[in-house]
């Protein structure tokens, strides 16, 4: 049986993980987390470029992880493609290695978080008035790379219903 890999991205605070959590929950699956979390609040001092680089390690060695759980579905809560945006955005550079791993493992859809959640503070989040052109630099990234993808606007429950559509055999093509 194929594995069905969605990931969840966007700029912060826009209820990836609430919604993942969620989806996981009803669905009886285990999900790749973000650990960049986990990674920065390991350091005690700023990260760094280099730090990217090993989160970007740590995110795929975990996809693989849950992957070998054999889940029929696997949800992701961010993938390289957050590390890619991440590393242009703040140190004006990527490792083209995380280009190619990135193209090497797109899911077989993204959902598209916006910014429509209310801010929620947090020692990690950065950009709470840049979220808007933070989602379009996502939005621009996935539509060159000619990925798929779906937007996801309102609450965690309209959030929910959208994904849980899509999921429905045989509603992959309506979307």
């Amino acid at each position: 049986m194929l594995m069905r890999k969605i990931v969840f991205t966007g700029p912060e605070s826009t209820g990836k993980t609430t919604l993942v959590q969620a989806l996981a929950g009803q669905l009886h699956v285990p999900y790749v987390p973000e650990v960049a979390r986990t990674y920065i609040d390991g350091l005690k001092r700023p990260y760094q470029y280099e730090d990217l680089l090993n989160i970007a390690m740590l995110q795929m060695s975990e996809e693989e992880r849950v992957r070998s759980t054999q889940p029929n579905i696997l949800l992701c809560d961010t993938d390289l493609l957050t590390i890619k945006i991440w590393a242009e955005d703040k140190f004006g550079t990527c490792e083209s290695w995380i280009g190619h791993a990135l193209c090497d493992r797109s899911p077989e859809m993204y959902f598209l978080c916006a910014p429509d959640f209310p801010w929620q503070p947090d020692p990690q989040r950065e950009d709470p008035d840049r979220r808007e052109f933070l989602y379009a630099l996502y939005r621009e990234h996935i539509i060159h790379s000619k990925f798929r993808f779906i937007e996801l606007h309102g609450s965690l429950d309209k959030r929910l219903h959208t994904v849980l559509q899509y999921l429905q055999p045989g509603n992959q093509q309506l979307f």
